[in-house]
């Protein structure tokens, strides 16, 4: 009786252990692509992407997205962070908005300056995507077509006995060589999503909401360009030689 008691333990302690080892097996091998998490209306955030407080195994670390307030919000520096609006994991772009931007008030104006390509980011800017938009003062009145007025949403015609009276416009797209007129000059630049912002160049408050729509940022897949080699500026390593970082 007491052998057979003996015997039986031990098989309990065996098949505990081989459950506790499977365990740690099946964790081993998860590379963060069975997780998902949620954050205001963005309700499948997944591999590669991740919340700075989901589990370690989770997502990529390069694609930490935060939960502020219901919001989700992604920080790309020296630019800034933005409200993140989509992720579309077919083409790996996310839309996302600067957040000095307020719905209904076409006074607000973009906080960040926009987060254009630099080494080691994960994020890009395209211009098969996005289209600039351009701020400018001018110090007379200007009549061009490429011109919007920002009046009434940005009144900055106020004069003083100090600063002489300016003009506020904004451009939709790329400027060009004698695209700004004499006495101007251009003092802040957004975004805008490419598709969206076509045909807005009719008044400043459709520019606006083409702004408060978002941009699309464009995102490195490591995997894609390496074939799961890791990448240093913009280089490819395979995973036999250490990440090395230089001074």
């Amino acid at each position: 009786m007491g052998n057979r008691f003996l015997a039986l333990s031990r098989w309990v302690l065996i098949v505990a252990l081989l459950v506790g080892l499977s365990g740690e097996t099946c964790n081993a091998e998860d590379d963060g692509t069975n997780c998902t998490s949620s954050c205001g209306n963005i309700h499948n955030i997944s591999y590669p992407f991740r919340l700075e407080h989901d589990p370690k195994h989770c997502g990529d670390v390069k694609y930490n997205l935060s939960c502020e307030n219901n919001i989700t919000l992604v920080d790309i520096p020296p630019s800034g962070k933005y409200y993140v609006q989509a992720i579309n994991y077919h083409n790996l772009t996310i839309r996302v908005v600067d957040p000095g931007l307020q719905k209904n008030n076409c006074s607000s104006m973009p906080q960040n300056f926009p987060p254009f390509t630099s080494i080691d980011q994960v994020y890009f800017v395209s211009e098969l995507l996005s289209t600039p938009v351009f701020y400018i003062k001018c110090s007379n009145p200007v009549n061009s077509s490429l011109y919007v007025d920002t009046a009434p949403c940005l009144n900055i015609n106020a004069s003083s006995l100090v600063q002489q009276k300016t003009y506020s416009y904004v451009k939709v797209g790329d400027m060009e060589v004698g695209d700004l007129n004499e006495g101007c000059s251009a003092e802040w630049l957004a975004l805008a999503l490419l598709n969206y912002s076509k045909g807005y160049n009719t008044s400043y408050e459709s520019i606006h909401s083409a702004l408060m729509y978002g941009f699309d940022l464009g995102v490195y897949n490591d995997e894609e360009i390496c074939q799961h080699q890791w990448r240093k500026y913009h280089t490819c390593y395979p995973h036999t030689i250490p990440v090395y970082d230089s001074a």
